[in-house]
């Protein structure tokens, strides 16, 4: 089976710290309340995306995986993640601070929770107020002696590393790295299809009945690298041309900023991208999608692609 280029539908996710950003700025139909996630791209079981158009409309990322892989995913991808889907692609919108997490790596995840692959992640970000704050790694000196007593009184914040960022930068983080982000940021976050976190540091907060969230020290002092450190990437910003944002062994991630129009050759193997301003049409050889500002869409291996009919920003991101 020929599968087209698709929509997506996302599956959206509260959290404490969740906002509004996603309709105020890029004016996505979101949930009525807080919106913290929107999963633009998924086939994990905590969220799974649908088609949105065409003649899929309607057909779980999953299933489609499942009974088209080798068509979606191309046939060394598909051979390489045993017919998984194996990205996440979520928007995030992080209004208050995120819990301080960690995050473990293949073998980490396979040896402590018998998951096939760990969480190496990338946030693009898309927009961030002048309260912005990212935390990144820890302070040079950190150990987990002097990580764990600062946890116990209360005062983690201060050996958490502090990079600056604005729009349009890209902050990668391994797994291992110790992060957390809020107070007004917008980002787009490309991960492998993992859903492991261990919360090591809340602020201190506590919910209207005065408890404190659950924490994972423990797992997490078995992960964390104390001597990670935060990396800032940014795209050249050329129009109507493909600029490399990063790439890692398990994606590469990608900006076009769309004037007039580009053409994409095929590829190997399945991308995605995500509309972070803009409208635009995608189109193959057989179909045509609209996409406005906020959506997300897939490329099944092997489909050359045409981008154009509005300006717009856009992160690719493909397999690797």
């Amino acid at each position: 089976m020929k599968i087209p280029p698709f929509k997506t539908e996302p599956y959206f996710q509260s959290r404490p710290w969740g906002g509004r950003a996603m309709a105020d700025t890029l004016g996505k139909k979101i949930p009525d309340g807080p919106v913290a996630e929107a999963w633009e791209v998924s086939a994990h079981p905590n969220g799974v995306c649908r088609v949105s158009g065409g003649a899929l409309h309607g057909e779980r990322l999953s299933d489609l995986v499942q009974e088209e892989g080798r068509a979606l995913l191309g046939e060394d991808a598909f051979q390489k993640y045993r017919g998984e889907f194996p990205l996440l692609v979520k928007l995030i919108d992080v209004n208050a601070l995120a819990s301080v997490q960690v995050h473990p790596n293949d073998a980490q995840a396979q040896a402590m929770e018998g998951y096939p692959r760990g969480k190496t992640e990338a946030w693009y970000i898309i927009a961030c107020g002048e309260n912005a704050r990212f935390s990144l790694g820890l302070v040079p000196g950190t150990t987990a002696e002097t990580f764990r007593s600062a946890l116990g009184r209360g005062q983690a914040q201060a050996l958490l590393g502090s990079p600056r960022a604005a729009s349009g930068d890209c902050l990668f983080v391994p797994p291992g790295t110790v992060h957390a982000a809020g107070n007004g940021v917008l980002l787009l976050e490309v991960q492998q299809s993992c859903d492991i976190t261990y919360r090591v540091y809340d602020w201190n907060r506590v919910d209207e009945q005065g408890r404190t969230r659950e924490l994972h020290v423990e797992k997490a002092l078995q992960v964390i690298d104390f001597q990670a450190r935060p990396r800032v990437y940014r795209a050249r910003e050329i129009t109507d041309g493909v600029s490399r944002i990063v790439a890692c062994e398990f994606f590469e991630m990608d900006e076009v900023r769309l004037v007039s129009g580009i053409d994409l050759p095929s590829r190997p193997c399945c991308s995605t991208g995500t509309l972070v301003a803009g409208a635009c049409m995608l189109q193959s050889a057989s179909d045509r999608v609209e996409l406005a500002s906020g959506d997300s869409f897939v490329i099944p291996a092997g489909t050359p692609v045409r981008l154009g009919g509005g300006r717009a920003t856009i992160v690719l991101t493909s397999l690797a």
